[in-house]
């Protein structure tokens, strides 16, 4: 252990755990616009206006099931595998992969713009790639420190 008593963390698991914090912020942000649309009382409201309600469940879908909950995920996630934990870096791994193969196929089956797939993919694969490197692995091995 180095002096001063802090584990060496590799720049790769720095930058993927500061990935890791951004994005949790930005879900955070877009969950709590989203609550406070939905209870500020919408002037536009599509259900009522012969539309078919897809703003009010995507809205309640973010604010409330969704973004939120993994928010908290990505934080906790991240200063885990920071402190170097096995569990916590297979468990991002799956959730990573499974970012990057759910975001194509919901942007494909709800006809939404490509970003939306596009951008969760290359988010979800440079964060993986980062995770899998060698410094990453070593870090995070399943070893008795």
């Amino acid at each position: 252990m180095p002096a001063g008593g802090r584990r060496y963390v590799p720049m790769q698991v720095r930058v993927a755990v500061t990935g890791f914090n951004a994005i949790g912020g930005v879900m955070l942000t877009l969950a709590l616009t989203a609550l406070g649309v939905l209870l500020s009382g919408m002037q536009v409201d599509p259900a009522n206006q012969g539309g078919t309600g897809y703003l009010d469940f995507v809205l309640f879908f973010n604010a409330v099931l969704f973004l939120f909950p993994l928010a908290v995920v990505l934080v906790f996630l991240g200063t885990r595998i920071k402190r170097g934990e096995h569990w916590a870096w297979l468990a991002s791994l799956v959730f990573w992969t499974f970012v990057g193969t759910m975001a194509p196929l919901l942007t494909w089956l709800l006809p939404a713009p490509l970003p939306f797939a596009v951008v969760p993919m290359c988010c979800a694969a440079g964060l993986v790639g980062l995770l899998l490197t060698p410094q990453a692995r070593v870090h995070c091995a399943d070893v008795d420190d």
